[in-house]
């Protein structure tokens, strides 16, 4: 019917047309443009329009789609449009798109032209209304919960249940306003989910805040006077109004008055969608509670200045909104009962809480009276309430602490919680001690007293002092610990004037006692010394457990060196007697170092480090021996360190090597075995003696990789010796405590055996007495799987450690050294001879071959043989030799030996 027209509509539930709306039939209405191109645009069936639309930037747009809310995706960005959704009637939808009709798609139509005016504007009417409702849980555009409720439940609770079930249209009566940067945003309600959640044109995140709203007639009246100062001022020839929640639904004159206030100016094009569509340009916005509104006109036709009409008021008469709001306003009301019930149960919680509180809980008014206090009083202080009541606080506390109390009162007056410690009195007269909180009572910013809780802390000081006592005594013995004595020390040095001497005392083999008798029984022999020490230093000094075996002392107030001298010798004195335990006796002797102040140092630790180096010279000096501090000994620590130093390395740089002692048969007159000897030849130091780094690698560990090293070395070097002919010689190899201990000591010797080809019955294992007094048990166990390979154990320095006798019938042994100490004054009938014999005598019953140490003369070899004793090795036969001389020996087969 008329071909040269662009025709573009969609399904309306409304228009307006000629001061009036309709709801039925076909409205068509024609606009002319004399300049403007204007270009059709359709796309069906959501196929991707992008390569057919004739769309371009600039311009303006209307638009219409059935059902696709993503059309984002399909025009291009920096469009003007307004346009909107179809609406369902009869439960159908359509577009048209100039001469098709389209059941799910696009369609629409663009105006470009330079000489094209044009005005796009959304404008919303909602106010909101309620109090703010916070997202409890969100995802995207999908709502699941606000206030801890699914969306259903929350429009149930606050706009009734006839709004809930008729979600999402009844959202656009009071729709949600999204609060964010101080503007709020209406939100439109897409779809209702079967798990009661909503799908929404927002995105919502956890945590925002949302709020109901109504239409305002005042801002849809303000609405409508802006868009009729922009036609009026710029003289608009045509107006496109799209809307969804229209006006004539909520307000009583609805759209027709000022739509027909317009109409007189220009044409007016207005329908109601389903959702209405609006952009700016910048972002695309969908909506079902605004309207859209678009101006235009061409510069080429005449504009026209009216004369401002004045707009009247709207009044509200939407039934759903009313009936929502009503609703609101009654559920606003349920929840100031339930708080006015809150306040309630908060005044009874309160009251349990004063009244059932095992603490002292009472109140005072600003004159310190009291005026409340609940039952706890009774048995915490033994009063009534009614005894109490109105008599000023302070009468129930100890004169001591009154006025630290009363400044607490005034400062908790002066609106500053207060807590502090102070003794109540008992009824009975005792005094009690309380840790007391003030806390101002505050009515309308107004001090009307102070709320007072107190707790009885008897027990809690009773503990506090026990954990006190713990962190600053040793719990075994009861004298101070280390901490507490290094207070004590840097408190005494605080008089400079005055000298002081720090002492300490270490006891000599006491590891052998715990090893061997238990840390039970040595704990007890532990308390004894304690005992004999303490007696020693009485008043004069402070005694202290340093740790372990060792002491210290404090001796201040110090006249003369020679008195920390003396109380020094008071200690051994006092040790020398034997300490008795389960009848048997112990031998006590220390080893002390003693460092004065102001001559050995300023400070605690320069005091205690110099002591602890005299302790150690001490300690190498001898049993029972005292060391005042010497610069030397600073000097000879710093030796030792450099040695260990040394030491650590001497193994990586081949610097320790093997000497051999030859042992001999004195009946065949013949080298029988050897033993290995360790020697290190330090490029700076030159020969240390083992006197000096054997104890040093025991200290620092080292011996058990030393000790690794020899075994290995004397089984690879006397295969050799073997190889050339000697197959009867055996080698002797010393091995430590430490290394003997060790439970992977047995696979060593295994492997060193293996690696070298020696046979095991060529190998002699020497051990100390005190190796094997360590852990009795394991010692026998470890002897037995030795000899079971078919090595030789042998004790070594015999005689020198303790119950030697009593404990050597029960080890499995194979040889026994006779300690050179016994041999190096032995004559014919002396006491030394006696012993000697006697312990041929003991080892021929316990089928034990006997090796003599330390023969220097021709006589005492003699001596020995006449005893019985067939086998020896000292000085007068051989000193220890290194591996080429020593074969040479062999070679030479003279005896006696060269010396």
């Amino acid at each position: 019917m008329v071909p040269e027209a662009v025709i573009v509509g969609a399904t309306a539930s409304e228009a307006y047309f000629n001061e009036e709306s309709i709801s039925e039939g076909i409205f068509v209405s024609f606009t002319l443009f004399q300049h403007a191109e204007i270009r059709a645009f359709s796309c069906e069936n959501n196929n991707d329009p992008l390569g057919e639309l004739p769309l371009q930037e600039g311009g303006m747009t209307l638009l219409f789609s059935t059902g696709m809310h993503d059309l984002d995706a399909y025009l291009p960005q920096g469009m003007s449009l307004v346009g909107g959704i179809a609406s369902s009637h009869h439960n159908e939808s359509f577009i048209i798109a100039d001469t098709k009709v389209i059941g799910n798609g696009i369609a629409g139509v663009q105006m470009i032209g330079v000489e094209l005016d044009f005005d796009v504007s959304s404008n919303t009417f909602w106010k909101p209304a309620g109090r703010t409702f916070t997202v409890t849980k969100s995802m995207g555009t999908r709502v699941f919960e606000i206030e801890g409720f699914s969306v259903h439940s929350f429009y149930e609770k606050y706009l009734g249940r006839e709004v809930a079930m008729r979600l999402p249209e009844a959202a656009a009566h009071t729709p949600l306003l999204h609060k964010a940067n101080g503007k709020a945003t209406p939100i439109s309600v897409h779809k209702m989910h079967h798990d009661e959640s909503i799908t929404i044109d927002s995105y919502l995140k956890q945590g925002d805040e949302i709020q109901f709203s109504y239409g305002d007639a005042s801002q849809l009246h303000t609405s409508y006077q802006e868009t009729y100062e922009r036609l009026n001022t710029k003289g608009f020839n045509s107006l496109f109004s799209y809307s969804t929640a229209t006006a004539k639904k909520l307000f009583s004159n609805g759209i027709d008055l000022p739509y027909s206030q317009f109409e007189k100016h220009c044409s007016v094009i207005s329908i109601v969608l389903g959702e209405e569509v609006f952009s700016n340009g910048r972002t695309l916005q969908y909506s079902n509670n605004s309207t859209v509104i678009a101006l235009l006109s061409e510069t080429g036709t005449p504009k026209t200045i009216y004369q401002e009409q004045p707009l009247h008021n709207q009044e509200m008469k939407d039934l759903d909104g009313i009936m929502a709001l009503s609703h609101l306003i009654k559920a606003s009301t349920e929840e100031l009962e339930t708080l006015n019930m809150s306040l309630q149960q908060s005044e009874q919680r309160f009251k349990s809480l004063f009244e059932q509180n095992p603490n002292l809980v009472y109140s005072v008014d600003v004159y310190g009276k009291i005026t409340s206090v609940n039952p706890a009083l009774k048995s915490l202080l033994g009063y009534t309430s009614e005894e109490v009541m109105s008599k000023h606080s302070l009468q129930f506390v100890a004169s001591t602490d009154v006025q630290k109390t009363r400044d607490k009162f005034y400062q908790a007056f002066q609106g500053v919680a207060q807590t502090y410690n102070t003794h109540l009195i008992h009824k009975s007269g005792a005094h009690v001690l309380f840790s007391i909180t003030n806390i101002p009572i505050i009515v309308n910013g107004e001090i009307t007293g102070a709320y007072g809780i107190g707790k009885n802390i008897m027990k809690q000081r009773k503990a506090e002092e026990k954990i006190a006592h713990l962190a600053y005594y040793d719990v075994l013995t009861e004298l101070p610990n280390r901490l507490l004595f290094e207070n004590l020390l840097n408190e005494s040095l605080k008089n400079t004037d005055e000298k002081l001497a720090v002492m300490f005392i270490d006891l000599d083999r006491f590891k052998l006692i715990n090893d061997s008798l238990g840390h039970q029984r040595g704990d007890h022999i532990l308390k004894k010394v304690t005992n004999r020490i303490k007696e020693a230093t009485k008043d004069d000094a402070v005694l202290a457990r340093f740790g372990g075996d060792e002491f210290t002392v404090l001796l201040p107030g110090l006249k003369e060196e020679k008195d920390a001298l003396m109380l020094a010798k008071r200690v051994i004195d006092q040790l020398k007697a034997p300490i008795v335990f389960e009848d048997v006796e112990y031998f006590m002797t220390v080893g002390i170092g003693i460092s004065i102040f102001p001559y050995d140092g300023f400070d605690l630790d320069a005091l205690m480090r110099n002591a602890y180096i005299a302790l150690d010279r001490a300690k190498h000096q001898g049993a029972n021996h005292i060391e005042f501090y010497t610069d030397e000994m600073t000097d000879q620590a710093f030796e030792r360190l450099e040695l260990e130093s040394y030491l650590r390395r001497a193994l990586e740089k081949e610097e320790l090597t093997l000497f051999y002692q030859p042992q001999v048969n004195l009946d065949e007159q013949k080298i029988y075995a050897c033993e290995a000897l360790i020697r290190w030849n330090h490029p700076k130091l030159g020969l240390v003696s083992p006197a000096q780094f054997i104890p040093l690698a025991e200290e620092t560990g080292l011996i058990e990789e030393i000790g690794m090293w020899v075994l290995n070395e004397a089984c690879m070097q006397t295969s050799k010796w073997q190889a050339l002919g000697y197959e009867d010689l055996s080698i002797s190899v010393n091995v430590s405590g430490r290394q003997f201990q060790s439970d992977k000591f047995v696979e060593s010797v295994r492997d060193a055996l293996l690696t070298s080809g020696l046979t095991p019955q060529s190998l002699h294992l020497e051990v100390t007495e005190s190796t094997t007094l360590v852990n009795t048990d394991y010692s026998i166990s470890m002897l037995n799987e030795l000899r079971k390979m078919g090595i030789k154990v042998s004790i070594d320095d015999f005689g020198t450690g303790y119950s030697s006798l009593s404990y050597l019938k029960d080890f499995p042994l194979d040889i026994l050294k006779i300690d050179q100490s016994f041999i190096r004054n032995l004559q014919e009938n002396n006491a030394d001879a006696a012993i000697v014999k006697a312990v041929i005598t003991m080892c021929e019953g316990l089928n034990l071959s006997i090796v003599a140490e330390g023969i220097e003369t021709k006589e005492q070899g003699e001596i020995i043989r006449r005893f019985g004793c067939n086998f020896a090795q000292g000085f007068f036969y051989s000193k220890p030799l290194n591996k080429d001389r020593f074969e040479k020996l062999l070679l030479s087969k003279q005896f006696p030996l060269a010396t």
